[in-house]
């Protein structure tokens, strides 16, 4: 009976030590696996992985640079704006070099989101994300310095989710698809003597579509028509002259057709966005800082401007 009982609880160990095999090996992997995955997606803030994903990040030299990722010709593309460029800054901060740009932001307390405003209002390219000089492993072929920029960024508003995305999407892409354009070896800036009396550069009249053709987006087509744009309409109770003209040409550029410009008593609010397209509505809120409405209107895309948000423009 003994013998009996001390072999059942020998192999009741036995299927113990088993169970707690198979826990260690298989079940808590997968458990953990399936932790990683869920966080990531989670930190996961603005890159569909389908769509184009745009951000600023300014370089070791003074020049700053803007990289778009397009997953559908898997391209790697660097706009690099010389850092002696004259620039009207955000917020009605008046004209500097845009290499100043950056410590400015820092100064109020503002971060890489006045950069980024700064390069949407001159260039109309539609960017809300920046990242420190570290976002520049992107554009090269330095493995370390993309597991820098991943984990150890210096100072970014790039979600955790999103520079994973990134990352992984520059290591895979090679050297051959990245492709580099400076703005100031080409006919887009001109040189010329700035307010300071110095050398430098100024936009060279209106953006070309050479370079805003980077930045169209897909989430801007119709849902109702395969290939067309969706429909905007701009409320402007802001009450000076061509804010809402230059918010329509950054919505052109993302691939929208602004068909109406309504001009209203000036109002002290600032910006509100609603539409049928759930990915434009966030896409623009989020570039414009915009507030979401759930208000339906008689277009694809409605955006309302006040004066509050002229002032931050």
């Amino acid at each position: 009976m003994r013998s009996a009982r001390r072999r059942a609880l020998i192999e009741k160990r036995r299927k113990t030590v088993r169970l707690s095999g198979i826990l260690l090996k298989v079940i808590l992997p997968i458990i953990l696996i399936l932790g990683i995955f869920a966080f990531i997606k989670l930190s996961t803030k603005y890159w569909d992985g389908e769509n184009k994903f745009a951000f600023a990040f300014r370089l070791e030299n003074g020049d700053v640079a803007v990289s778009v990722l397009d997953p559908k010709l898997t391209e790697l593309t660097t706009l690099v704006i010389p850092g002696d460029t004259q620039v009207e800054v955000a917020g009605n901060y008046g004209e500097l070099r845009i290499k100043n740009v950056w410590q400015l932001g820092v100064n109020e307390k503002l971060g890489g989101s006045l950069l980024s405003a700064t390069i949407t209002q001159n260039f109309l390219f539609p960017v809300v994300l920046w990242s420190d000089s570290d976002a520049g492993a992107l554009t090269g072929s330095n493995s370390f310095g993309v597991f820098r920029f991943i984990f150890f960024p210096k100072s970014t508003n790039i979600a955790f989710g999103d520079r994973i995305s990134a990352g992984i999407f520059s290591l895979k892409v090679g050297v051959s698809n990245k492709n580099l354009l400076d703005l100031g070896k080409n006919q887009f800036l001109v040189k010329q003597k700035l307010n300071d009396s110095q050398m430098g550069y100024v936009l060279a009249g209106n953006v070309s579509q050479r370079l805003t053709i980077y930045f169209a987006d897909g989430n801007f087509e119709s849902g109702t028509t395969s290939g067309s744009s969706l429909r905007v309409a701009i409320g402007d109770a802001t009450g000076v002259p061509g804010v809402a003209d230059k918010v329509g040409a950054i919505i052109e550029v993302m691939g929208g057709k602004v068909v109406s410009i309504n001009k209203k008593e000036a109002a002290d609010t600032d910006c509100t966005v609603s539409g049928s397209n759930p990915m434009a509505v966030k896409k623009v809120a989020s570039i414009f800082s915009c507030k979401v409405s759930t208000e339906n209107g008689n277009f694809d895309l409605e955006i309302d401007l006040g004066q509050k948000f002229a002032k931050r423009f």
